[in-house]
């Protein structure tokens, strides 16, 4: 049963010398002289110890041997397992205590199993620059079985977003038109969304909200398994399906399926056969990049006849957006809807988004170049009139 009670407080040796946010509250003098810190001045995103869980999800919480993590606006605290192996079988050998800054967070993502569905929970995948942590030098820290997963992860990806990069991306695309540009300092950027009204986003486009056609809606039936996304003026956040082609190998797939699922369900309920979580992660990115590529060469059987085994999402940042197009081929006319084709530069951390170019597509938008026009007037606010000189200076001073 997971039960840290230093979730709740943390010992300080010396509190003469500890600095406390202003208005932290303490408890009596302990006889060793240890004071307690009792409020701290942070914003809690999760708490795995107190986070509200199904019944499925509580059951699964409680035998699958959890760790605990905590993560706020300024640190990821967690509990992480050490592993043993035994017959070739994976077991917990102990745990240890370890923490990190959320300065280091560069990118999130998120997942989830069928069975992870079923219970309202997913796993989030923390992308970072590992040099940050002195003890734990992995570049991507999992956080498990976190439930309302898609709420924390739009909670803390709306944080992240709020980190400025448009200067940074500016003389970057300033370099590319042939400006000379002195390195970007990182600390001239002053974070805070460009928002209307504090801890708000101007959405310009959400899949599931928006109004389509009788036959686009048909279309984007949840049976259908539509991508899902939301273009706001701090974000593009996205979610797409991770599917199984049976009809790759028929037979094989036909005597394998029981084992596939057995194996599927020890894997999510039991640790001893679970393995690590990166491990698990990785393997299922390995699997998408994989269909992607067979995508390719599938015909339209095999294209369509998919089975869905989870869902992954991801947000890039919209200061990252230099460039917007528009397209619709001749099967959306009858629909209204065609795709937008974000141009990216590159800064995006996330290994979902890799083999991707630069090139983002929104899919199956209705009224897409009403979205275009939104899109290309926010990006034409963008000043490169500096850069333009530079280039044309440069260009007049080399003849």
């Amino acid at each position: 049963m997971p039960s840290l009670p230093l979730t709740s407080v943390i010992g300080i040796s010396d509190p003469a010398n500890s600095m406390a946010h202003e208005g932290d509250q303490y408890h009596d003098a302990q006889p060793n002289g240890t004071k307690f810190l009792r409020q701290r001045n942070e914003t809690v995103f999760y708490n795995s110890a107190k986070a509200k869980r199904t019944l499925c999800g509580w059951w699964h919480y409680t035998i699958s041997c959890p760790g605990w993590t905590k993560t706020t606006d300024k640190r990821f605290v967690y509990s992480r397992w050490e592993w043993s192996k035994c017959c070739g079988i994976s077991y917990p050998s102990g745990r240890a205590l370890d923490t990190f800054d959320s300065d280091i967070v560069v990118d999130m993502s998120a997942h989830q199993t069928c069975f992870q569905i079923c219970r309202g929970e997913g796993d989030l995948a923390v992308f970072r620059l590992a040099g940050g942590d002195l003890s734990d030098s992995d570049e991507v820290f999992y956080i498990t079985d976190v439930p309302h997963v898609y709420e924390v992860y739009s909670t803390m990806t709306f944080e992240l977003a709020k980190m400025n990069l448009r200067d940074a991306a500016a003389v970057g695309l300033g370099t590319r038109m042939g400006a000379v540009a002195w390195s970007h300092d990182a600390r001239s950027g002053a974070e805070g969304p460009a928002t209307i009204e504090p801890g708000k986003e101007l959405v310009f486009y959400n899949s599931v909200t928006a109004k389509r056609t009788c036959l686009g809606k048909l279309m984007h039936l949840d049976c259908c398994l539509p991508p899902v996304y939301k273009l706001t003026s701090e974000r593009i956040m996205y979610v797409d399906w991770d599917v199984w082609h049976p009809c790759d190998s028929p037979i094989t797939s036909c005597l394998l399926l029981p084992y596939y699922t057995s194996r599927a369900i020890l894997k999510d309920c039991c640790c001893g056969f679970s393995g690590s979580t990166a491990e698990n992660a990785k393997a299922a990115l390995k699997r998408r990049q994989d269909n992607l590529e067979k995508d390719k060469t599938r015909n339209f059987v095999n294209k369509n006849c998919a089975c869905p085994v989870g869902r992954t999402a991801n947000f890039i940042d919209i200061d990252l957006v230099m460039d917007v197009g528009a397209h619709q081929r001749l099967t959306q006319l009858p629909l209204n809807e065609g795709d937008l084709i974000l141009y990216l530069m590159p800064g995006d951390a996330s290994i979902a988004a890799e083999g991707s170019g630069n090139k983002f597509y929104v899919k199956s938008v209705p009224e897409v170049f009403s979205l275009f026009d939104d899109f290309s007037y926010d990006l034409s606010n963008l000043d490169l009139t500096h850069f333009r000189q530079n280039a044309i200076t440069q260009e007049i001073m080399h003849r």
